[in-house]
């Protein structure tokens, strides 16, 4: 359950309009800046902690610019981390050790890979690649073992491989080890939407994408991706509050997102009104109570500029 919180909270959090082609032209005016480090903690108020706020884990953002993809393509990437190591209830529950890395072309305008891996208690692996030449999105996941039972009344049991998947896994995803028996490490999964959109971004390059926003825009809408299902997403100003955060006091600009044909779910976003447009806070519903993430720590990164004489 917590896991699960955790997941779609970040998803949520970080979840065809994308960067505009303005900011790809000037770049050098991006506020994230290579090897940008920001650091998290999330926070749960509600019935599971008796209606009192309690830290559940800590998460980390990158930006990683100009990266090799699997199938030999150049991207820029994002990766977030999530762990509950530091926190005893948590991992009582549900330890998580999360990575989700996603990778996106040189423009930041399409997302083009994401992996998710948790090794924690779960240890899962899942790929999702976009195919922008069929415009296909394909989840592919790691080969696990099941459980098969035969005899009398069922009682043997043994564990054996999935079958593969429907389709074959294309050749960049059978750089992973072999399984047993010379099986793939990754199945197929399922075919996702269809790409309609002539930009899309995923959850996690979504708050990126917060941070290019002009002040004086106060309304747009994106497509995201998560798992392989394609939505839109409006993103309204709400305008300018004060967070303190870690010690630190921020004027900040706030912002609703909610899916479109959802208005009734949505969260807050609040971006720093100031040079690094930093997301200070995040806040949300979750599962009998509230969930927020404030920043507390920002590592810099290189300069912009120098990020974009890597292209």
């Amino acid at each position: 359950m917590l896991k699960k919180t955790l997941f779609q909270a970040l998803l949520f959090w970080l979840a065809a309009c994308t960067f505009s082609n303005a900011c790809a032209e000037t770049e050098k005016t991006l506020p994230f800046q290579a090897g940008e480090k920001l650091q998290y903690k999330l926070s749960y108020r509600g019935i599971l902690t008796s209606m009192i706020w309690a830290d559940i884990a800590d998460a980390s953002m990158e930006f990683v610019p100009n990266q090799s993809t699997l199938d030999n393509h150049r991207g820029h990437q994002f990766v977030l981390s999530l762990s509950t190591e530091n926190y005893t209830k948590a991992e009582i529950i549900q330890p998580v050790r999360y990575t989700y890395t996603a990778t996106l072309d040189n423009h930041l305008q399409k997302t083009l890979q994401v992996e998710e891996i948790d090794k924690g208690k779960s240890q899962s692996h899942d790929f999702l690649f976009l195919d922008w030449v069929n415009r296909n999105t394909v989840l592919y996941k790691k080969r696990e073992k099941e459980q098969r039972s035969s005899g009398f009344l069922n009682m043997d049991s043994r564990y054996v491989w999935e079958a593969d998947g429907e389709q074959d896994i294309p050749d960049f995803l059978k750089q992973y080890p072999p399984l047993e028996n010379n099986l793939s490490y990754f199945i197929f999964d399922e075919l996702g939407d269809k790409i309609t959109y002539s930009r899309v971004l995923d959850p996690l390059s979504l708050i990126y994408y917060l941070r290019t926003l002009p002040e004086q825009q106060t309304q747009d809408k994106t497509a995201v991706v998560i798992a392989d299902d394609i939505y839109l997403y409006q993103i309204e100003q709400q305008g300018v509050e004060t967070v303190k955060v870690s010690g630190k006091e921020y004027q900040a600009v706030k912002y609703k997102i909610n899916r479109s044909e959802k208005p009734e779910k949505f969260f807050y976003v609040w971006i720093s009104q100031d040079s690094q447009k930093l997301p200070v806070r995040m806040s949300m519903n979750a599962p009998l109570g509230k969930l927020e993430i404030d920043l507390q720590d920002v590592i810099p990164g290189k300069s912009a500029k120098q990020t974009v004489s890597a292209l």
